[in-house]
C-alpha cells in the first residue's frame, strides 16, 4: 500500500484534491485497488493524502517513470498543479499484511 502525503500551500488544498482524483482514474485503469483521498482534520492544515494499493510495487515504479518521461500536455498539467500548489510531499510505502 502507497500514501502520498502533501502539504499545499496554504487554501490549496482544494488544487491537490482535485490532481489525486485525476491520478486516481489512472490507478484504477492500472488495476490499483482501495483507492482513497483524505484531508486533513487534526494535525497541519492543508494536509492532502492519497492512498491505494497494487500487486506489485516494480509495476507501480515502472509506471511512475513511464509518467515523467516525456509527459504529455495533460500529464505536464497534473505534474504543475502538484509541483505549484504543494510545499512539501512525501510517499509511505507499506506491505499489507491482512
Amino acid at each position: 500500500m502507497m500514501r502520498e502525503v502533501f502539504q499545499a500551500e496554504r487554501g490549496k488544498a482544494p488544487e491537490i484534491v482535485a490532481a489525486f482524483k485525476t491520478l486516481t482514474s489512472m490507478f484504477e485503469e492500472a488495476g490499483y485497488t482501495n483507492l482513497r483521498i483524505y484531508v486533513d482534520y487534526s494535525g497541519p492544515m492543508d494536509t492532502v493524502v492519497g492512498q491505494w494499493e497494487f500487486d506489485n510495487l516494480d509495476q507501480y515504479f515502472t509506471m511512475e517513470r513511464q509518467f515523467f518521461v516525456n509527459p504529455d500536455e495533460n500529464a505536464q498539467a497534473l505534474i504543475d498543479t502538484m509541483n505549484n500548489n504543494a510545499k512539501t510531499g512525501y510517499k509511505e510505502i507499506y506491505e499489507v499484511i491482512q
